[in-house]
């Protein structure tokens, strides 16, 4: 009965690590990705048409039937 509870509280502890190592990770490469717009600025084209913008709305309420 030890050995299965030893077992379980490792097996969550190596699963609370990972998760651990594994946002702060994630927050290094936020932190890159905000770095690197500087350099390399993303644009979403037709993001100022609103024409464009006008036929996306119409084509999904079409499709929703509504």
């Amino acid at each position: 009965m030890m050995q299965s509870v030893n077992i379980t509280i490792i097996g969550m502890l190596v699963v609370f690590v990972f998760l651990i190592i594994m946002v702060g990770i994630m927050k290094v490469l936020g932190k890159l990705v905000e770095a690197m717009e500087k350099y390399f600025p993303q644009t979403v084209p037709g993001a100022e048409d609103n024409a464009l913008i006008a036929v996306a709305v119409a084509a999904a309420r079409r499709f929703q039937g509504k």
